[in-house]
């Protein structure tokens, strides 16, 4: 399954949606093959800051999203970060978690095309 995220820290609930929907879909086993890959847009960049504490970020009812990461990781998850969205927010290449990378639209519509179902939030 292939996730577009565009919120972050400031909307906790918002934010952990895209993580627990990507776990959901691995531990479905619906999407056999298929990494679970999310595009962070936007504010959804800082959750791939490395100095974002993603245990302080979470749903009501549900776990931080630094435990579901910690899941999908176990998964092969694949991280990409906008690149012109983290530039225009102060985050560079080196800024980012060691499990994210930066990317353009074209690796968004890469991942939208390789992957069986995209979602968006």
């Amino acid at each position: 399954m292939f996730v577009v995220a565009t919120h972050g820290p400031d909307q906790p609930n918002i934010a952990a949606l895209p993580y627990v929907a990507l776990k959901g879909a691995v531990e479905s086993g619906e999407f056999p093959g298929e990494p679970p890959t999310i595009f962070l847009m936007q504010e959804a960049t800082y959750l791939a800051h490395g100095k974002t504490d993603l245990s302080e970020i979470k749903a009501v009812g549900l776990p931080p999203i630094s435990e579901v990461v910690a899941f999908l990781r176990q998964h092969e998850l694949e991280v990409i970060v906008c690149t012109p969205c983290a530039r225009a927010r102060g985050i560079s290449e080196d800024d980012l978690v060691d499990y994210a990378r930066m990317g353009g639209a074209g690796d968004m519509a890469k991942g939208a095309k390789s992957h069986s179902a995209t979602l968006t939030f």
